[in-house]
């Protein structure tokens, strides 16, 4: 009989990356042959930010700042992201933290499908991701998982250490995370390519929709403000008589540009393919700059300082470290970007990757 296999990650949230990311998974698997669909599951934590019990689990400062996040960035998004969500295979039942260990039943092999699942600090260990229901070490595998951070959190080496090692087969995003993990556990846990790697250039250009500006821009994506990207990017569309397209939209200063705070997963794609320069401080943005082979400047912002090593890693994987700026230190945008070399590893990396989704998912 043929496996049922589930995917357990973030596509219910409406963020580009956690979106694009799941999709890309599902995808791939599929195009191998496997009968997968993903599971829809949303962490309390993300489905209800404004319940006041969260604020035990996050703290004051940080609950205030992720209600504010929520209503403003969040449920605005929702009828963008929905028409995405239904090129997936998602499960008809959704499962919330009480209802999830239902899924042991329904799936052969469940595979936690990467990003920052396994991040301590931003899902506040939530331990549903580690799917302790299943107590079959074979049934439960993950795929490029990220720590997105340099060093585990004091007081968690153990207890992950306990779940990480219910697991069949580990990979992981970045090779600092691959060292923490094989340190604490004693595994191997080989690094693998994001999920959205897994897709060529021209497989995520077919989902692009085409901006509807004829004038050529700089697209400016940023997690969370910051007057250093938004003052570079003013710089360089000076210098080159371009325009700034901005998403979501700057809320601290206003700039000369664009604002763009509620594209779909496709418009956002497509304003990545055709930009002229990108400016960004989030691992996606990243990402996919580099899948379309874009000339790109990247920062890690105050709100991403704590999981930065995401970032650095891929950054150093291409040999790109030069496109780090930071409010100290800008470099000559001038300086083009050679892909040749960058895409032929690519294309290794994302081969040798599918060698270790057939090994987990066989096992």
């Amino acid at each position: 009989m043929e496996k049922r296999i589930g995917i357990i990650n973030h596509w219910m949230v409406n963020n580009y990356g956690a979106l694009l990311l799941a999709y890309a998974l599902e995808r791939k698997l599929r195009e191998l042959g496997y009968n997968v669909e993903t599971i829809s599951w949303l962490p309390d934590e993300v489905k209800k930010p404004w319940k006041l019990s969260m604020i035990k689990k996050t703290g004051l400062i940080h609950y205030l700042l992720r209600l504010g996040y929520f209503s403003v960035f969040v449920l605005p998004r929702e009828r963008s992201f929905s028409h995405f969500r239904s090129l997936m295979s998602t499960s008809k039942e959704k499962y919330s933290d009480t209802t999830l260990p239902n899924i042991s039943q329904k799936y052969d092999k469940i595979i936690i499908g990467g990003d920052q699942l396994w991040n301590c600090k931003i899902n506040y260990f939530n331990i549903n991701n580690f799917l302790p229901f299943i107590h079959e070490r074979n049934r439960k595998v993950v795929y490029a998982a990220s720590l997105a951070q340099d060093e585990m959190r004091k007081g968690f080496r153990e207890e992950f250490r306990q779940l990480a090692m219910g697991f069949g087969y580990i990979t992981t995003r970045e090779r600092r995370g691959k060292e923490i993990i094989e340190e604490i556990t004693g595994l191997s846990a080989p690094r693998v390519a994001d999920p959205a790697f897994l897709l060529t250039a021209d497989d995520w250009a077919e989902l692009a929709i085409e901006p509807k500006e004829k004038e050529k821009y700089i697209f400016v994506y940023q997690v969370q403000y910051d007057a250093v990207v938004t003052q570079f990017a003013q710089k360089i569309a000076k210098e080159k008589g371009l325009k700034v397209i901005y998403c979501p939209f700057p809320i601290k200063k206003q700039i000369s540009c664009v604002r763009k705070p509620y594209l779909t997963p496709e418009e956002w794609l497509g304003y990545i393919k055709n930009a002229e320069y990108i400016f960004t401080d989030a691992f996606h943005g990243l990402v996919f700059s580099i899948i379309f082979n874009k000339q790109f400047a990247v920062e890690i912002s105050e709100y991403g300082k704590d999981t930065h090593s995401r970032i650095t890693n891929l950054l150093e994987l291409l040999g790109l470290e030069d496109r780090l700026f930071s409010e100290n230190h800008y470099f000559n945008i001038d300086n083009v970007i050679d892909y040749e070399m960058i895409n032929n590893y690519i294309i290794k990396d994302r081969e040798q990757s599918i060698k270790h989704i057939n090994m987990m998912l066989q096992i």
